[in-house]
């Protein structure tokens, strides 16, 4: 089940990264020379050895264990990326709020096996999720202590951004090599972040506050809008709200449609605007239309490659959202209000300029020094 789509998006993520930035790639069973990529060859499934520019190790636990003691705690300081770009289940034990990524040879990473290995960083090393597998967007539980959903926050700076819901399966796992055909989240994501998806075409239109800078809240209203698939991607800060705002779904649907977008950030407004004119929403109450058609009386369960329905579950969940911090904002309970709005400025950080920069000023320092 290793397709050349997944070597594929680690490839383009490489690309995004300076020749200079650190970082450590497990794939598979960690060699060169095993046929372990799966592809289409006409209609003929066939297998071949890795094309990757590095492997540093297998995809499995004793190969996590070891990067992540080698590797990540002896850059104590330095900002952490985990980009996850391979398959996910759901919990075997029936708890969607711990599901896990799919591990070589059979083994498995649960959102709590990644919290224990997290709370092994110093509480100031900041961290970034991108986690492309299905069911991915339990893991935005590690927000919270033992990433157990009614634990209490963390408080580290941990973003994430995941391509399902933590109860759908995500697209972007297939045989097929020909990379234009590729639709994934993380290749939207990534393409808006960087300005140049993985065929190495210019990407604009993401920089929706028009600040010169995409930050991955815009790379993640990007794909919410580009993504044509079934995926329903989560943000950290869509969890966030959802643990400590209650409001009920009747009352957030009945919230006019004006005030939706007077409430939104540019990036959301854009996602809003461009989703309900996709799905041919209307007037001032769109929000409950839309509810009304996802959720409604005599609607049948849905399938998970239904595109619209997925464009509507992106619009209800990003309005609810917005309603949300809205919500949040006038509750007076000033000690998570700041907790919510540092969460969003991380969100809004774009790490890929951060490494290029810090790549640049190694370069410049090690200059200087040979002068």
């Amino acid at each position: 089940m290793n397709q050349v789509a997944i070597e594929g998006h680690i490839r383009y993520f490489q690309s995004l990264l300076p020749a200079t930035a650190e970082r450590r790639v497990l794939f598979a069973d960690g060699r060169r020379g095993t046929r372990s990529v799966q592809f289409l060859d006409g209609e003929q499934t066939r297998y071949r050895a890795p094309r990757l520019p590095r492997i540093d190790g297998a995809t499995t636990r004793p190969g996590f264990d070891a990067i992540w003691r080698r590797f990540v705690h002896a850059r104590p300081a330095d900002p952490l990326l985990l980009y996850f770009a391979g398959h996910g289940s759901p919990d075997p034990g029936h708890d969607l709020d711990n599901n896990v990524f799919d591990l070589w040879g059979g083994g498995a990473l649960s959102v709590r096996d990644l919290a224990a290995r997290m709370k092994e960083l110093p509480a100031g090393t900041p961290v970034v999720l991108v986690m492309a597998q299905c069911y991915s967007g339990s893991f935005a539980n590690l927000l919270f202590e033992g990433g157990r959903p009614d634990g209490e926050l963390v408080e580290r700076d941990i973003v994430g951004f995941f391509a399902a819901t933590r109860d759908r399966p995500a697209s972007g796992c297939t045989p097929e090599i020909d990379e234009a055909d590729y639709t994934d989240f993380s290749s939207f994501f990534f393409a808006a972040l960087s300005g140049v998806d993985r065929l190495g075409k210019r990407v604009d239109g993401a920089d929706y506050d028009r600040n010169q800078l995409v930050g991955m809240n815009e790379a993640f209203a990007y794909a919410l809008l580009h993504q044509e698939t079934g995926d329903v991607p989560v943000a950290t800060s869509d969890v966030f709200l959802r643990r400590y705002v209650n409001k009920p779904d009747h009352e957030t649907m009945a919230t006019p449609y004006s005030r939706v977008l007077s409430w939104s950030t540019p990036a959301e407004r854009a996602a809003l605007e461009g989703l309900s004119d996709a799905l041919g929403l209307h007037g001032e109450h769109r929000l409950r239309a839309a509810y009304h058609r996802e959720f409604g009386p005599g609607v049948g369960r849905r399938d998970v490659e239904d595109v619209d329905s997925a464009h509507r579950l992106r619009f209800i969940r990003l309005a609810e959202s917005v309603v949300l911090a809205r919500t949040l904002r006038q509750s007076g309970n000033r000690a998570r209000i700041e907790r919510f709005e540092r969460l969003r400025a991380a969100e809004a950080r774009n790490p890929l300029v951060e490494v290029r920069a810090a790549s640049q000023a190694r370069q410049d320092s090690r200059r200087r020094a040979a002068r």
